[in-house]
Protein backbone atom coordinates (compact mmCIF):
# COMPACT_ATOMS: atom_id res chain seq x y z
CA UNK A 1 0.00 0.00 0.00
CA UNK A 2 1.10 3.70 -1.02
CA UNK A 3 2.39 5.61 2.21
CA UNK A 4 -1.39 7.52 3.32
CA UNK A 5 0.54 10.54 3.89
CA UNK A 6 2.01 10.64 0.92
CA UNK A 7 -0.57 9.84 -1.57
CA UNK A 8 -2.67 12.73 0.51
CA UNK A 9 0.46 14.77 -0.11
CA UNK A 10 0.29 14.10 -4.12
CA UNK A 11 -3.53 13.80 -4.23
CA UNK A 12 -3.01 17.71 -2.91
CA UNK A 13 -0.16 19.28 -5.03
CA UNK A 14 -2.33 17.42 -8.26
CA UNK A 15 -5.53 19.19 -7.39
CA UNK A 16 -3.64 22.33 -6.81
CA UNK A 17 -2.31 22.05 -9.86
CA UNK A 18 -5.24 21.67 -12.10
CA UNK A 19 -7.48 24.32 -10.04
CA UNK A 20 -9.56 21.79 -8.45
CA UNK A 21 -8.27 21.83 -4.83
CA UNK A 22 -10.23 21.35 -1.60
CA UNK A 23 -10.09 19.60 1.58
CA UNK A 24 -13.41 17.80 1.03
CA UNK A 25 -12.54 17.21 -2.84
CA UNK A 26 -9.06 15.76 -1.80
CA UNK A 27 -10.43 13.42 1.26
CA UNK A 28 -13.30 12.12 -1.59
CA UNK A 29 -10.44 11.65 -4.36
CA UNK A 30 -8.28 9.85 -1.40
CA UNK A 31 -11.62 7.39 0.32
CA UNK A 32 -12.04 6.56 -3.70
CA UNK A 33 -8.77 5.11 -3.95
CA UNK A 34 -8.87 3.19 -0.79
CA UNK A 35 -12.43 1.52 -1.73
CA UNK A 36 -11.52 1.02 -5.22
CA UNK A 37 -8.27 -0.66 -4.80
CA UNK A 38 -6.99 0.09 -1.25
CA UNK A 39 -3.99 1.79 -3.03
CA UNK A 40 -2.56 -1.66 -4.29
CA UNK A 41 -3.63 -2.90 -7.26
CA UNK A 42 -3.05 -1.00 -10.98
CA UNK A 43 -5.30 -3.20 -13.01
CA UNK A 44 -9.15 -4.24 -12.05
CA UNK A 45 -8.45 -7.80 -12.00
CA UNK A 46 -11.34 -8.77 -14.08
CA UNK A 47 -11.89 -6.27 -16.19
CA UNK A 48 -10.54 -3.19 -17.97
CA UNK A 49 -10.30 -0.29 -14.78
CA UNK A 50 -6.72 0.95 -14.56
CA UNK A 51 -5.08 2.75 -12.02
CA UNK A 52 -5.87 3.13 -8.27
CA UNK A 53 -9.23 4.62 -8.88
CA UNK A 54 -10.11 1.81 -11.21
CA UNK A 55 -10.77 4.16 -14.17
CA UNK A 56 -11.83 2.57 -17.52
CA UNK A 57 -10.13 4.16 -20.32
CA UNK A 58 -12.89 4.58 -22.15
CA UNK A 59 -14.58 6.75 -18.85
CA UNK A 60 -11.18 9.25 -19.55
CA UNK A 61 -11.63 9.47 -23.50
CA UNK A 62 -15.15 10.53 -22.42
CA UNK A 63 -13.76 13.11 -19.68
CA UNK A 64 -11.49 14.45 -22.65
CA UNK A 65 -14.17 14.61 -25.31
CA UNK A 66 -17.47 15.74 -23.63
CA UNK A 67 -15.82 17.82 -20.90
CA UNK A 68 -11.99 19.00 -20.99
CA UNK A 69 -12.85 19.94 -24.71
CA UNK A 70 -15.14 22.51 -23.95
CA UNK A 71 -12.81 24.00 -21.03
CA UNK A 72 -9.40 24.42 -23.07
CA UNK A 73 -7.73 26.07 -20.07
CA UNK A 74 -8.28 23.64 -17.37
CA UNK A 75 -7.49 20.83 -20.43
CA UNK A 76 -3.86 22.42 -20.51
CA UNK A 77 -3.81 22.75 -16.89
CA UNK A 78 -4.54 18.81 -16.71
CA UNK A 79 -1.92 18.42 -19.44
CA UNK A 80 0.45 20.06 -18.06
CA UNK A 81 -0.11 18.66 -14.48
CA UNK A 82 0.31 14.83 -15.93
CA UNK A 83 3.39 15.59 -17.99
CA UNK A 84 0.83 14.46 -21.19
CA UNK A 85 1.28 15.53 -24.65
CA UNK A 86 -0.73 17.58 -25.78
CA UNK A 87 -2.22 14.92 -28.79
CA UNK A 88 -3.58 12.70 -26.01
CA UNK A 89 -6.47 15.25 -25.24
CA UNK A 90 -7.12 16.34 -28.98
CA UNK A 91 -7.20 13.21 -29.75
CA UNK A 92 -7.77 10.64 -27.31
CA UNK A 93 -6.79 6.71 -27.73
CA UNK A 94 -8.58 4.52 -25.59
CA UNK A 95 -5.39 2.31 -26.10
CA UNK A 96 -3.39 5.01 -25.02
CA UNK A 97 -5.22 6.08 -22.00
CA UNK A 98 -5.24 2.48 -20.89
CA UNK A 99 -1.69 2.26 -20.62
CA UNK A 100 -1.88 6.18 -19.05
CA UNK A 101 -4.13 5.21 -16.64
CA UNK A 102 -2.26 2.04 -15.60
CA UNK A 103 1.44 3.92 -15.35
CA UNK A 104 0.62 7.61 -14.39
CA UNK A 105 -0.35 8.30 -10.80
CA UNK A 106 -0.85 12.00 -11.61
CA UNK A 107 -3.36 11.10 -14.09
CA UNK A 108 -5.03 8.71 -12.25
CA UNK A 109 -5.72 11.30 -9.81
CA UNK A 110 -7.02 14.37 -12.19
CA UNK A 111 -9.33 11.94 -13.69
CA UNK A 112 -11.29 10.03 -10.80
CA UNK A 113 -11.38 14.41 -9.64
CA UNK A 114 -12.76 14.99 -12.71
CA UNK A 115 -15.17 12.28 -13.03
CA UNK A 116 -16.24 13.76 -9.61
CA UNK A 117 -16.61 17.26 -10.87
CA UNK A 118 -18.98 16.06 -13.81
CA UNK A 119 -21.47 14.86 -10.66
CA UNK A 120 -24.30 17.07 -10.91
CA UNK A 121 -24.17 17.49 -7.04
CA UNK A 122 -22.03 19.61 -4.30
CA UNK A 123 -19.24 17.26 -2.99
CA UNK A 124 -20.44 15.52 0.26
CA UNK A 125 -19.61 16.61 3.37
CA UNK A 126 -19.32 13.03 5.47
CA UNK A 127 -18.53 9.64 4.90
CA UNK A 128 -21.93 8.58 4.30
CA UNK A 129 -23.10 11.14 1.21
CA UNK A 130 -19.64 10.04 -0.03
CA UNK A 131 -20.47 6.33 -0.16
CA UNK A 132 -24.04 7.39 -1.75
CA UNK A 133 -22.45 9.54 -4.33
CA UNK A 134 -19.41 6.97 -5.13
CA UNK A 135 -22.28 4.04 -5.50
CA UNK A 136 -24.39 6.40 -7.85
CA UNK A 137 -22.08 8.14 -9.92
CA UNK A 138 -18.66 6.18 -10.01
CA UNK A 139 -19.33 2.70 -8.65
CA UNK A 140 -22.59 2.72 -11.15
CA UNK A 141 -25.77 0.33 -9.67
CA UNK A 142 -24.07 -2.71 -12.32
CA UNK A 143 -21.02 -2.55 -9.99
CA UNK A 144 -20.71 -4.97 -7.32
CA UNK A 145 -19.72 -2.18 -4.60
CA UNK A 146 -22.17 -0.93 -1.84
CA UNK A 147 -22.24 1.70 0.46
CA UNK A 148 -21.90 0.09 3.55
CA UNK A 149 -18.96 -1.69 2.30
CA UNK A 150 -17.44 2.06 1.23
CA UNK A 151 -17.83 3.18 4.41
CA UNK A 152 -16.44 0.07 6.28
CA UNK A 153 -12.80 -0.13 4.01
CA UNK A 154 -12.28 3.43 4.53
CA UNK A 155 -13.25 3.25 8.48
CA UNK A 156 -10.31 0.39 8.69
CA UNK A 157 -7.70 2.07 5.87
CA UNK A 158 -8.13 5.30 6.22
Amino acid sequence: MINPDQIKGLIKRVLQKIDLYSPEAAEFVYNIGLVESKYIYLEQIKGPARGVYQCEPWVAVDIINNYLQYREELMKKVAKACYLDWSHFTAPVEKDWEYILTTNLAAQIVFCRLHLRRIPKKLPRTLEDQATQWKVYYNTAKGAGTPEKFCEIVQKYG
